[in-house]
């Protein structure tokens, strides 16, 4: 839940405890406000009654004029009036009708007000012509109370929409820029250190805005930083495999080959002289010196390969993916490259071919693949130069992710901008892709090999 969700039920939760606290100090005071009411109308009319048959003294029809009377005192409000002649007449005619009472039931007996009921003697000239019974009638009081309540219920919640939606807008505006430091941060954590915030709103988050721009800042230079120590580390890496690869081709291979010329001239010596038994050693030794040639030959490649500097990074490739292809013949791989594909920078030719390289040496070690494929691209837009490997093995092992392999690949490739996803491909296997920027050229992709 949000922010500004949260704020708005606080802010609505208290608006409607003070309405409903307002009603119920309404209701609680109602039943003080209909008795009063009562006891004043019963006082009321029973001095006026009382008056009145003092003036019906000496009258033709004194019974009459009490009946009279009584009828036209019955329509007062918050009273009742009837003479009666029985006194057990009396209890009957203190009972209010529910004619009058328009409030709900339960609002009624919420208020609970009891009905006061006086008894009055008719009697005019020492003659007594029954009861007067004035009984108080809440009903009125009631229904004024009630139509009070639902009035202010009414009203005041109409109030409390209207102040709710204003605060919940002039809420939004005010957590707005909220909303973008937070994009600004999912960047940052993303590894974008070029985003910046505009600042905006209140003094708290213009002060938020420029420690996020400042943070930024110096990730951007800590990032900058970062890719040229990387990149340098790996430039002295690939100077030192240059001169390994310089001493194994220029003084090793020379060795090696003088060893093999002198074991040839040998085993043909000792055949001549018949000599068997050297001669098979000799031949041991011989294919002892070849077998070494091939892994001198090997180290070669993989240290600095000469495709790469010659002839670049597509014919490099295919040789790769062709000397993978007669090493591990039960793997099929496929190489998509795109035409007339070139790529100036050595760098960014060593760090793609350096990553297929790996790539393809941990389908054949670890996944148990039956089928590859190597998919080199350019992206006009934005302009970059993708390499994609996917395979259908067991895809990558956590603890493949955390190896030197992997994490080199992912530092060579972020040393020049760009970036590195290892994940599960969508069809399972392993995916393993790489973009790093480049100038835009429109090419099309088809299958080289």
């Amino acid at each position: 839940m949000s922010l500004k969700v949260r704020i708005d039920l606080l802010f609505g939760l208290l608006l409607f405890l003070g309405l409903a606290a307002d009603i119920g100090r309404m209701a609680l005071n109602a039943r003080t406000r209909v008795q009063a009411e009562g006891e004043a109308m019963t006082r009321v009319t029973r001095d006026f009654i009382e008056a009145a048959m003092v003036n019906f003294r000496g009258a033709a029809d004194p019974e009459g004029a009490l009946r009279q009377l009584a009828r036209s005192l019955d329509s007062l409000r918050h009273i009742r009036i009837a003479l009666v002649r029985d006194p057990a007449d009396a209890v009957a005619a203190a009972l209010v009708p529910d004619e009058r009472r328009q409030s709900p039931v339960w609002f009624s007996n919420l208020i609970n007000a009891r009905n006061q009921v006086t008894i009055l003697p008719a009697t005019i000239d020492g003659r007594k012509f029954g009861d007067i019974v004035i009984a108080s009638d809440p009903s009125d009081e009631v229904n004024e109370v009630w139509q009070d309540v639902r009035n202010l219920a009414l009203t005041g919640g109409a109030i409390a929409l209207a102040a709710l939606f204003g605060a919940s807008l002039i809420l939004a505006r005010t957590l707005r820029p909220l909303e973008t430091y937070s994009t600004a941060l999912g960047r940052l954590s993303q590894g974008d250190y070029e985003v910046r915030t505009q600042a905006a709103g209140s003094p708290e988050f213009v002060d938020l805005c420029a420690k996020i721009n400042a943070l930024a800042e110096s990730l951007e230079d800590l990032s900058g930083a970062n890719r040229a120590l990387i990149q340098r580390l790996i430039d002295v890496q690939e100077e030192e495999r240059k001169k390994i690869a310089h001493e194994l081709h220029d003084e090793i291979g020379p060795w090696l080959f003088a060893l093999r010329a002198n074991a040839t001239v040998l085993e043909a010596g000792v055949r001549d002289a018949g000599l068997e038994p050297l001669q098979r050693r000799v031949a041991a030794i011989r294919d002892q010196i070849e077998a070494l040639q091939g892994h001198n030959k090997r180290i070669l490649r993989q240290l600095r390969p000469p495709a790469l500097d010659e002839l670049g990074l597509c014919e490099a490739l295919k040789i790769l993916v062709e000397n993978w292809r007669q090493t591990e013949p039960g793997v099929d791989v496929e190489l998509c490259l795109p035409e007339d594909f070139e790529l100036p920078d050595a760098k960014e030719s060593l760090a793609l071919y350096r990553l297929a390289q790996e790539a393809l040496t941990n389908i054949f070690r670890h996944s148990g693949a039956t089928h590859a494929s190597v998919v080199l691209s350019r992206i006009a837009a934005p302009p970059e130069i993708r390499l994609c490997i996917q395979d259908d093995g067991v895809g990558i092992e956590p603890q493949q992710l955390a190896g030197l392999g992997l994490a080199g690949m992912r530092e060579r490739v972020r040393g020049l901008g760009g970036r590195l996803s290892i994940g599960m491909a969508p069809g399972g296997g392993g995916l393993i892709e790489a973009a790093i920027p480049s100038p835009p050229k429109n090419t099309s992709q088809h299958n080289a090999s």
